[in-house]
């Protein structure tokens, strides 16, 4: 009895994980695909090699450290000679170019980071529409298998009739070339299910192991969105300051060379194991050169960048007039969909109520094939659109979230 009671109860505890497993949950989905993903592997290497870049840019800050030994034999006396020296030297320049690359990499990094995050905002939305396809799908093939059953009951009522002499044979064959249509609606939403399926597993690039789709969460957001900024307008903000800092340093090619170097040399010819014969050799260099004939080429140069800023400019302000148009239009969708979805909501439970009672007054011979049919069709269109706008309000209420890289379902 003791074993019987523990069976119980590990099938109690093991049966809901069961269950919960046999579903396929949007979270888990959403993990699969972000790891799986080919853009999220190449914006990760995209963002590795900017911070590779970043850290090549700080090196060339360093001095040239140079060390080296040798030894070599004159065959004249027959004697090894040994040689040894270590040198320290660093350059300084009035447009140091290791200055600007640094400022430029480390916008680079930040443009990189930025694009990682937002790819992985876009992959989570698409995961995101496709399920709630998947979930539509589903919900149109349940609607009209419901409504097949309905009209095969309506159906054999009529048959019933007719075989009792209580209805004609062209309402007879109304019914059928209705059964005939609702068979036909069932066999398009199939088709429509496994094609909507079979798109979400590509894209995961795993199989579908035919398990159901858990309705996820969603709570309506009562909150007017507004545009302040997104992830890629800030990248575009980047580009226009690495863009400024490349014509500020095109600018002071303009001017001379300037540099200050300073070396350190130690060396030695003979006994290189002495130290304290080791020759010192310290050397602070002033230099100034102005290449003139390369003038027209820097000011070609000049003028490609500032030409470039210019547009990276214009490029800017209409991004955030686009953008915040397209959150306008956004919002009022959002707004009509919100409606929408209530109207429908009260009218899928009126279509209900008059589709009973249209079938009872059928049945007592009160209406006509036709207002029973007029019934049926508000129902069922009722159900669709209900549908249609339940799925499209969560996937517009996400859409805006991507718009201005806000947090997709609040975790991506």
């Amino acid at each position: 009895m003791k074993r019987i009671s523990i069976l119980i109860g590990l099938l109690i505890l093991v049966f809901p994980l069961i269950s919960y497993a046999a579903e396929y949950i949007l979270e888990n989905l959403i993990e699969i695909g972000l790891e799986k993903s080919y853009d999220i592997q190449q914006e990760t290497v995209n963002y590795q090699n900017s911070r590779s870049y970043l850290r090549s840019s700080f090196i060339g800050v360093l001095p040239t450290i140079t060390a080296n030994t040798g030894k070599s034999k004159i065959y004249n006396n027959g004697e090894w000679s040994e040689s040894a020296s270590f040198t320290v030297s660093k350059s300084f320049f009035l447009n140091e170019p290791s200055y600007y690359n640094i400022h430029t990499s480390l916008l680079d990094k930040k443009n990189s980071e930025l694009s990682l995050k937002d790819t992985r905002k876009q992959i989570a939305y698409i995961i995101f529409s496709s399920y709630l396809y998947v979930l539509e799908a589903q919900k149109t093939l349940d609607i009209q298998q419901e409504n097949l059953k309905l009209q095969e009951k309506i159906h054999n009522q009529i048959k019933v009739q007719f075989d009792a002499g209580e209805k004609s044979l062209l309402e007879l064959k109304q019914s059928e070339i209705s059964l005939i249509d609702y068979e036909i609606a069932v066999n398009e939403a199939e088709n429509s299910l496994s094609r909507q399926r079979k798109d979400l597993f590509s894209y995961l690039d795993i199989e579908d192991e035919g398990f159901d789709f858990l309705e996820p969460e969603f709570i309506i957001s009562k909150e007017i969105y507004e545009f302040i900024e997104n992830y890629t307008l800030i990248r575009k903000k980047n580009s226009i300051k690495s863009s400024k800092i490349r014509l500020f340093q095109s600018g002071v090619d303009f001017l001379p060379s300037l540099s200050i170097s300073y070396t350190f040399n130690y060396d030695s010819y003979d006994g290189i194991y002495e130290f304290d014969d080791y020759d010192k050799t310290r050397t602070l260099s002033l230099n100034a050169s102005y290449d003139i004939f390369n003038l027209l080429e820097k000011r070609e140069s000049f003028s490609r960048s500032k030409r470039n800023l210019k547009m990276l400019k214009l490029d800017l302000e209409n991004s955030e007039r686009n953008y915040k148009n397209d959150l306008k239009n956004l919002n009022n969708d959002l707004e009509t969909l919100k409606r929408s979805r209530e109207l429908y909501t009260d009218k899928l439970k009126l279509a209900e109520d008059n589709l009973n009672m249209a079938q009872e007054q059928y049945r007592l011979g009160m209406i006509s094939l036709l207002d029973l049919d007029r019934s049926k069709i508000d129902f069922q269109n009722a159900q669709l659109s209900f549908n249609n706008r339940h799925y499209e309000l969560m996937r517009k209420q996400e859409e805006i979230n991507l718009l201005i890289s806000s947090k997709i379902l609040g975790k991506w």
